[in-house]
């Protein structure tokens, strides 16, 4: 049986994690171009933002929300368990399904310049894993978009699923020494965890791996909750940072963002909303940092990507590893991914491994 993992190790971990993010960027400059951003972050914030005492209220209104989201998800979680029953039982197969195809997908068409940001050809220029990290930008790397483009089919395949997820790693780090920390404090993060996760799990199913001998053994099979309180704390604990760093101290960015999709929202002014949606994004992220409520925490965010995919006429491969990563969510629920309990066929499978 898999022993707890101390508190005070994944704390500090996950406090390490957060710490090094450093400055963070969103993904405003995807759709706006590098003028429009550079003259739109010198705009002073609307007033809303610089209240204190409109602030306090809010954020007391905030906390409220949070412990009320909180006693009705736990008052709740005996229905969302029966409900998902079902799905629960094919997490194993279907989670890691998920995460290959979500991952792969994305980190793919952005080595073919098929998701290019505002304003560039589509497949004109490479980018390593998001449209503003143009591989172009950096002479003499743009040999990296190969490595990706056969890493994202390994993962698609499900070929040698953890050498690729160690391979989507070792893009990480070649992007965070070229980018900056700006490349890891926001995008590493959220295409380092997925991989993370499929070192644990594998491939799950439609996957080549299951033909051929094991490639590598599971990623701490004897410590479930370390994995899976890492993943939370990474994808919850950047969310949380994006909101504050990006949408709370450059909201003007996230205003403009909305005055170019024209997104009607029952008339309320867009620095309301622009808070609203900042506050939302941060409760989000500390409530999965927690490991509270992540199915209907996932099953919102699935809704609010595709919500504003659509309203922004953007395409949701995109956020390809994000949808990845909260489905397997929705699937999974808050459990940790014990392999020494998996059903008999997954379990003979992480032996052979």
């Amino acid at each position: 049986m898999a022993q707890p993992v101390p508190a005070r190790i994944v704390l500090s971990l996950g406090v390490g994690l957060i710490l090094i993010s450093g400055s963070a960027a969103a993904h405003e400059p995807w759709l706006l171009t590098p003028q429009e951003v550079q003259t739109l972050s010198q705009r002073s914030v609307p007033e809303l933002f610089r209240s204190p005492s409109l602030l306090l209220v809010f954020a007391l209104f905030a906390t409220l929300a949070v412990f009320a989201a909180v006693l009705a998800g736990q008052l709740l979680r005996p229905t969302e368990d029966r409900l998902f029953r079902s799905l629960n039982h094919r997490s194993h197969d279907w989670g890691p399904l998920c995460l290959r195809l979500g991952l792969g997908t994305t980190v793919g068409m952005n080595a073919l310049g098929g998701l290019p940001r505002h304003g560039t050809e589509t497949w004109s220029t490479p980018t390593l894993f998001v449209p503003d990290m143009q591989l172009a930008l950096i002479p003499g790397w743009d040999w990296l978009a190969l490595p990706a483009l056969i890493t994202s089919v390994l993962l698609v395949l499900g070929l040698g699923t953890r050498l690729a997820a160690l391979g989507i790693l070792g893009l990480v780090a070649f992007g965070s020494c070229l980018f900056s920390l700006d490349f890891i404090a926001y995008y590493g993060f959220h295409f380092a965890a997925p991989a993370f996760l499929l070192l644990h799990v594998g491939s799950g199913s439609l996957s080549l791996d299951r033909l051929l001998p094991p490639s590598l053994p599971p990623l701490l099979p004897n410590a479930p909750s370390l994995v899976w309180s890492l993943v939370q704390i990474t994808m919850g604990g950047t969310f949380a940072v994006i909101a504050v760093l990006v949408k709370f101290l450059q909201p003007t960015l996230l205003i403009a963002i909305l005055e170019h999709g024209n997104i009607w929202f029952f008339g309320l002014p867009l620095s309301v909303v622009a808070l609203t949606m900042m506050a939302i994004e941060l409760m989000a992220g500390i409530l999965l940092a927690l490991g509270q409520l992540i199915r209907p925490i996932s099953l919102f965010l699935l809704c609010a990507f595709t919500f504003f995919a659509i309203s922004l006429q953007e395409t949701p491969l995109l956020h390809g590893n994000l949808y990845g990563v909260f489905l397997f969510f929705l699937l999974h629920g808050g459990a940790p991914i014990d392999l020494l309990q998996r059903p008999q066929a997954a379990l003979s499978e992480a032996q052979r491994a």
